[in-house]
């Protein structure tokens, strides 16, 4: 049975387990900066992200609870987006329903955006495919990263 994902506004309530999630060391090697954050500086990151016009930041969530997060960083008419999962739903494949989900609410939220970019780690091979299959494509990639886009249609 396929559970029912809904994207909602994170909250301070939500706090602690993005903390968690970012540093599970399996997630930590995901990101570009891979090293451990300390509580007191994801905390005054988390509330300066909350109360900033150019971040949007959306937690998923199913009947079992919080199953991932998205987030972009808005500058002009374009934004950066980035996704972490639960550690706890790894290998369920909810990747690209969360950046479906995720994307489509940002887009309808935030009219000024045409262009949404994800730049991933070129080792990180789940979340190329990931944004793959939620309509990204591929617009470049070097050494490090591979940059995948969505444009408003």
């Amino acid at each position: 049975m396929t559970e029912t994902i809904f994207i909602r506004e994170v909250e301070e309530i939500d706090s602690r387990d993005l903390w968690l999630w970012r540093n599970n060391p399996s997630v930590r090697k995901s990101f570009f900066n891979s090293e451990e954050v300390a509580w007191e500086a994801h905390e005054k990151w988390f509330k300066e992200r909350l109360k900033s016009k150019d971040t949007k930041i959306y937690i998923a969530i199913e009947n079992t609870g919080k199953v991932g997060v998205i987030r972009f960083e808005i500058e002009k008419e374009i934004a950066k987006v980035s996704v972490n999962l639960n550690p706890e739903h790894f290998g369920r494949h909810l990747g690209s329903k969360i950046i479906k989900l995720g994307t489509d609410l940002f887009l309808r939220e935030m009219k000024i955006i045409v262009l949404v970019l994800a730049e991933i780690k070129k080792e990180n091979i789940p979340s190329q495919k990931a944004f793959g299959k939620a309509g990204y494509l591929l617009k470049e990639q070097d050494q490090n990263k591979v940059v995948y886009e969505y444009k408003r249609s």
